[in-house]
């Protein structure tokens, strides 16, 4: 069987460690770090002028959160394809 009990335990570790790749990842975006900054998209100059930091800082700040709810937003999906995963090996361990 394809989806046997092997399949699934390597599921489940590699949700794990998603999920925790991608919080952690997420919680990075949403401080702002400054090592994330290439991986932004890049910045619409026809929504700030150049010299309006303000604006320009705001809407760096607003991709900055976009990119950590992207991140939550995958976790959680990790988060469903792991408990699918367990809920796959509960019915493998009732059949026998």
């Amino acid at each position: 069987m394809a989806c046997g009990l092997k399949c699934m335990a390597f599921l489940i570790f590699m949700s794990v460690w998603g999920i925790i790749f991608l919080s952690i990842l997420g919680g990075l975006y949403y401080n702002q770090s400054v090592g994330l900054f290439e991986n932004l998209p890049k910045e619409d100059m026809a929504a700030c002028s150049i010299k309006d930091w303000d604006c320009r800082k705001k809407h760096l700040v607003d991709l900055y959160h976009q990119n950590a709810y992207n991140c939550w937003i995958a976790a959680a999906g990790y988060v469903v394809i792991g408990l699918l995963a367990c809920f796959r090996i509960c019915c493998l361990r009732s059949r026998g």
